[in-house]
């Protein structure tokens, strides 16, 4: 390993610290500098998971495997020093318990920046705990798509990622998104992945999933930028795959080979199927917006008419208070953020439960009533089976049929990810994974989803 990621405060000068109160014994800079990253990374998870009294323990017995004396280290870094207090605090022993550790408040919300540390000794230990955590669900079922995260070839911008984190953090003030980007960009840079595959929604979650959108155009692999192949209104799109089989008298693929026929949302499904019948000429309509990609533009023009239903709201008040939420700006005319504002809202009301968005119910209904009472009757009984069963059927064609067989048929030289309903790879090769995701996708979906194809800039 010739270098390694760390997150650092912005505004922590341990030189300036130490030139003024020099310790008694030889300080490693780079080294200090990392014990306050361990607990940077940890706090960032625990911000995410919305604790607010945040301590981090660090054990001993891990520790003293360490290149460094961590006790002088962490004790010098825990001195309050006259003029410049702590760099960080350490909670009161508790027998059985490891010593937790916090950082002062002077620094916590401080900008975070990832910087590189070249120390041989600190490097030597760090490579020897460097590891790729695999979920058992991966491994066993999509351990193919491990080896493009183990190469050495995926990497970030890091001095790019710092400055537009920097700006997004001075935006919004937002220190829980800043630091957790700032620990995503850090471990990509490291190739310290943690690749899960979960069984509700079916999809793989790694340090790629968890990147913001804005970072995207900093990643390359073997030097090469990345680009995406996704499909449109993804969630409409396979719910109109399962509504189609749900009509046929005998369905073109069960659903017991996409779903796990032991789930209750599968159960649920077989349970309602006498229930409701579908109107051919709704169904009709819904798949011809979605396959000509005008979906979502379908429902914009009822929404400007829909203080009509709901009269506590004035003329376009709809769009106006929801482009101010989604984009914290005021509307400025542009359709497409009508367009997002109805993707994110019908989105939400797809996946939430019944009643919760009436507007946004009132308007399908008018266009798609017996298509709107199946999901209502499917989401009785828990309002989650819906997106379950529509995301685990996403994941199955996406993951199972384009990705695992793209990968069989390029012999694995052709690097492929996943990013929820999209598949990632080289600027070069987007054109062939595209061409590869409709020929596969339209053979076994009956029909060609529109899709859309970009390159991370």
């Amino acid at each position: 390993m010739k270098s390694y990621y760390i997150l650092k405060i912005k505004t922590l000068d341990l030189e300036k610290r130490l030139n003024l109160y020099p310790p008694d014994f030889k300080f490693n800079l780079e080294y200090g500098y990392w014990l306050i990253n361990e607990i940077l990374v940890k706090t960032a998870y625990k911000l995410e998971n919305e604790e607010t009294d945040i301590w981090v323990p660090l054990c001993s017995k891990i520790l003293n495997r360490q290149p460094y004396n961590y006790r002088l280290h962490l004790r010098y870094l825990c001195e309050n020093f006259p003029c410049m207090g702590n760099v960080i605090f350490r909670s009161p022993y508790k027998e059985g318990k490891c010593y937790s550790y916090r950082v002062a408040p002077f620094y916590f919300e401080d900008p975070i920046e990832i910087s590189e540390i070249t120390d041989r000794k600190l490097l030597k230990y760090l490579d020897k705990h460097k590891e790729i955590k695999v979920n058992n669900a991966h491994k066993k079922h999509y351990n193919f798509l491990t080896k493009y995260f183990d190469e050495g070839k995926l990497k970030i911008d890091v001095n790019g990622c710092n400055v537009v984190n920097l700006a997004l953090y001075n935006d919004s003030l937002n220190y829980q998104k800043h630091i957790l980007n700032a620990v995503t960009i850090k471990e990509i840079a490291n190739g310290e992945f943690n690749i899960k595959h979960t069984q509700n929604d079916g999809r793989i979650h790694s340090q790629i999933t968890r990147l913001q959108k804005k970072f995207r155009k900093f990643l390359t692999y073997d030097g090469k930028k990345l680009g995406e192949v996704d499909i449109s209104a993804s969630v409409p799109m396979f719910f109109y795959y399962i509504l189609l089989n749900w009509n046929r008298e005998i369905e073109s693929v069960h659903l017991s080979s996409i779903i796990n026929p032991s789930t209750i949302y599968y159960r649920h499904y077989m349970f309602i199927k006498p229930l409701v019948s579908l109107d051919n000429s709704e169904l009709s309509l819904f798949g011809k917006l979605l396959l000509s990609g005008e979906f979502y533009n379908h429902f914009i023009d009822g929404m400007h008419t829909i203080h009509h239903f709901d009269n506590r709201l004035k003329k376009d008040q709809y769009y106006l208070e929801n482009v101010q939420d989604l984009f914290n700006r005021e509307f400025d005319g542009d359709i497409e953020d009508l367009r997002a504002v109805i993707k994110c809202r019908f989105l939400s009301m797809f996946n939430a439960k019944s009643a919760h968005y009436l507007n946004e119910e009132a308007e399908f209904n008018m266009h798609f009533p017996s298509i709107l009472k199946w999901i209502k009757e499917f989401k009785k009984v828990n309002h989650r089976y819906f997106s379950y069963l529509t995301l685990q059927t996403e994941s199955h064609f996406i993951l199972n049929v384009v990705a695992r067989q793209f990968n069989k048929k390029f012999r694995g030289k052709v690097p492929v990810f996943t990013l929820h309903d999209s598949l990632i790879t080289t600027e070069d090769n987007l054109i062939l994974l595209e061409d590869f995701m409709k020929k596969c996708l339209t053979e076994n979906l009956g029909f060609t989803p529109k899709m859309k194809m970009k390159v991370f800039e």
